[in-house]
């Protein structure tokens, strides 16, 4: 029988219905050992966002996973908009979580949490960024000895080019970049190998189509949890109902990077004029793998699979 070998990983998120399934799907994984779930502002304020993930991990039985409250502001204190149009007032879409958990946050600073367990795991830990970098900012700004010791970072976010040449994509400015800008620099710039999975990616290359919700829907009580989320998140501005994949992508190319294919590049990130918008720069001495195609079939089998290990979980009758 293969024995397949763990990888220790922090999960830093914002959920956010797409964060919400993301980390649901990962905390059985077999090969995912999530040693921290830290979560940021984002997709909604602090204290909503982490008690949405601190019901996730009631919900799916891990409340021995210790959960640290990051960030409530970015980097420099600016403003920046939420994301509660789309998530929905709850975070979560069209499922209402609980106004109170059991579980709380560990008493201890995001940032020390996180450096901690880097230091316990040296040289094989991945910290998988599914919100705004603020928290990962942080870190590195605090405790720059973490840039050789994170093996790497997996996100979604960004557009290629900054400019306009037609496609939509060409001077998209995504949520998890334009968030904190300068929490995102100090990040890509750091030299810590980077895999980031376009906004694009989610939206059109792949998604889920209405039917495909429905089948998930059908498979379990997780489905049907994943589900009820979807069915207040349809993608807007498009002819067709769909669902963005995004962050789940960023857990799925970790655990399945032949399903993707990436090319090396440099980042840039402007901090002053347009907050977030991106350069990219294909180098193959770059730090940063861009994702840039997925086997949409093997994608959607992979996710699937997923929420089929999950079928102890009974929430409705």
């Amino acid at each position: 029988m293969e024995i397949k070998k763990t990888i220790p990983c922090i999960i830093d998120t914002d959920p956010g219905v797409d964060d919400s399934a993301a980390l649901a799907l990962s905390l059985y994984d077999d090969v995912m050992d999530i040693k921290l779930v830290t979560t940021v502002r984002g997709n909604l304020g602090i204290d909503i966002v982490t008690r949405n993930a601190l019901h996730l991990l009631e919900k799916f039985g891990r409340p021995d996973i210790p959960l640290a409250k990051g960030s409530a502001d970015t980097m420099h204190g600016h403003d920046a908009p939420d994301a509660s149009y789309i998530h929905q007032g709850s975070g979560m879409g069209g499922y209402t979580p609980p106004e109170v958990t059991t579980k709380q946050p560990i008493d201890k600073d995001v940032v020390e949490a996180m450096y901690e367990e880097v230091v316990k795991n040296k040289g094989e830990i991945v910290i998988i960024a599914l919100g705004p970098h603020t928290n990962v900012g942080k870190l590195i700004a605090k405790h720059p000895d973490v840039v050789g010791m994170i093996k790497h970072i997996y996100c979604e976010g960004c557009a290629p080019y900054g400019k306009i040449t037609g496609s939509r994509w060409d001077n998209y400015v995504s949520f998890n970049v334009s968030t904190d800008p300068d929490a995102f620099k100090i990040v890509i710039n750091s030299g810590i190998p980077i895999t980031i999975v376009p906004s694009m990616m989610g939206r059109e290359l792949a998604n889920f189509t209405e039917e495909q919700v429905m089948q998930i829907r059908d498979i379990n009580d997780t489905g049907r949890f994943i589900y009820e989320m979807y069915n207040g998140y349809w993608e807007h501005n498009y002819p067709d109902r769909r669902i963005a994949t995004n962050d789940s992508l960023a857990t799925l190319i970790f655990r399945f990077p032949k399903i993707f294919k990436s090319k090396k590049c440099f980042i840039s990130v402007d901090t002053d004029e347009i907050l977030g918008r991106t350069f990219i720069e294909f180098n193959k001495r770059g730090n940063i793998n861009y994702v840039y195609k997925v086997n949409r079939k093997k994608m959607h089998k992979a996710y699937f699979d997923a929420v089929r290990k999950m079928s102890r979980f009974k929430f409705y009758n």
